[in-house]
């Protein structure tokens, strides 16, 4: 297989260390470094192909489990064990079967294009769960990056596919490069191919972050969030509870107003409305908008007799009723509690320009939020509610989905992150409330939408990759049969 000397048990046990360790930092939910994901594959995939199969497979395993180890303690704190070992245990096997499908493509055929083949299954494997799971994009690598504008940007272009693409294809280039020039190889093609690849993703994404957009009007927002332990406080009726929510909310509107904030966002199920007492709180509403003369963004669990909806209204400067949303994915949690999902975005008119508004958990489903791009949205509105631990996480997915769609993002999340970040995907303010502590948060965004690609050709690079992932297992099944 190979005229290199045989590895030691103990260089295969580091570099399995050494990448599970890279690999469980760019996991990490606390320590949002974008740089590890880049290096954890190379010694997997340069080992593997000095490996016979099966030990492949298996430092694969071991060091992409270490990785995953990161979020051991969030899911424990949303699921029960079972669930969180076999979240835990299947992602590595996953990725070791195709690492494992990749060495015997690079090593059967020796063609430099075989390069292509980890990249093209890691990418086409995440479509999938993708279009097929509950959590949509929630388990992708390219999250990792949101702290690395450049790369970011090429989800203008893919989707957060393209970025996913690269952080493994850049890798396993090296990997293949170190292996071929040690076997006395040429490398020629495969150093172009591979430098090509980087220069072009970084070229676009500068240029995308310094181009001069078009003069476009600045809108005003504001956020707030009250201390949770309002929530847990007796109540003599569950009526009483609801109505002191909503006043404690509504006395932050004429702070943030006095900040100069035009639109107020607060955030996911500020509290509950019984059916029959809907005309009053939105009522209440109108009332403080007109007073402040501001528009408001309130998101409510609406109770309808044996289920609930859980809507966003967006009120006018005027008291009109501009939006009544009602929030299309649910998390599990929602799907126990009787909770029922919508259908349609909620986009509306204001200022003459098309905003909108969506409710945390839609932002992990890039085909639904792609619908806000195409209808050409200038300014996503969006009241979310995190799970203390995963506030960075969770406000970045939702960014992701600003540079797929060129619009800008105000996000405001319950014990999460409040944001507003641009179509780049440049957070300008940001304030932490992952703790449940009250916070406020005051910024101007521009109110403009920038075409991309992605929201033409939706998910042209994923069913690239699909095909040539495809192409993949028939090469596979050939090996096979001529072995």
């Amino acid at each position: 297989m190979s005229d290199l000397k045989p590895v030691s048990k103990a260089l295969l046990a580091g570099g399995a260390l050494f990448a599970g360790i890279c690999w469980y930092l760019s996991f990490s939910l606390s320590a949002h470094l974008w740089w590890p994901l880049w290096v954890a594959p190379i010694p997997i995939v340069y080992f593997s192909l000095r490996l016979t199969g099966k030990w492949a497979f298996l430092l694969a395993f071991a060091g992409y489990l270490i990785g995953r180890l990161s979020w051991v303690p969030y899911l424990l704190s949303i699921m029960p064990l079972p669930l969180v070992l076999l979240f835990t245990l299947l992602l590595p096997l996953i990725f070791a079967l195709q690492v494992a499908a990749a060495r015997k493509l690079m090593l059967t055929y020796s063609h430099w294009s075989t390069v292509f083949a980890f990249p093209v299954l890691v990418t086409t494997v995440e479509y999938i769960c993708f279009l097929t799971t509950r959590d949509g994009t929630a388990g992708s690598i390219a999250y990792t990056q949101c702290n690395f504008l450049p790369v970011v940007q090429v989800a203008s272009l893919t989707g957060i596919q393209g970025i996913t693409f690269l952080a493994t294809f850049i890798p396993a280039a090296i990997a293949l490069i170190i292996y071929r020039y040690q076997q006395k190889q040429l490398i020629g093609t495969l150093c172009f191919v591979t430098m090509g690849v980087f220069v072009a993703a970084m070229v676009w994404g500068i240029v995308r972050l310094n181009q001069t957009p078009p003069a476009a009007k600045s809108l005003q927002v504001g956020m707030a969030t009250i201390d949770e332990r309002a929530y847990h406080k007796e109540y003599p009726t569950g009526e009483d509870k609801d109505l002191y929510l909503a006043n404690l909310y509504l006395a932050r509107v004429g702070t943030l107003v006095k900040q100069g904030a035009e639109v107020v966002v607060l955030p996911e199920k500020m509290f509950t409305v019984r059916d029959n007492r809907r005309p009053g709180f939105i009522q209440q509403l109108k009332d403080t908008a007109m007073a402040h003369q501001v528009s408001i963004v309130a998101c409510v669990s609406q109770q309808k007799g044996d289920y609930y909806e859980n809507r966003a209204w967006v009120i006018g400067k005027e008291g009109t009723l501009l939006a009544d949303y009602q929030k299309v994915y649910l998390f599990e949690g929602e799907v126990l509690d009787s909770v029922k999902p919508g259908k349609e975005p909620g986009l509306f008119l204001w200022k003459g320009a098309p905003q909108g508004v969506a409710i945390c958990k839609d932002m992990d489903f890039q085909q639904y939020i792609r619908r806000y791009g195409r209808a050409a949205c200038n300014v996503l509105f969006v009241p979310a509610w995190d799970f203390e631990q995963d506030g960075w996480m969770h406000s970045r997915m939702a960014i992701m989905r600003s540079v797929e769609g060129g619009f800008g993002i105000v996000r405001n999340a319950r014990q999460g992150r409040l944001t507003i970040n641009d179509y780049c995907g440049r957070v300008l303010y940001e304030a932490n409330g992952d703790n449940g502590a009250p916070v406020m948060l005051t910024g101007s965004i521009d109110i403009q939408h920038h075409s991309t690609l992605y929201n033409q050709w939706g998910d042209w690079f994923s069913i690239l990759n699909a095909l040539a992932s495809l192409a993949c297992l028939v090469l596979l099944v050939i090996a096979r049969l001529v072995k």
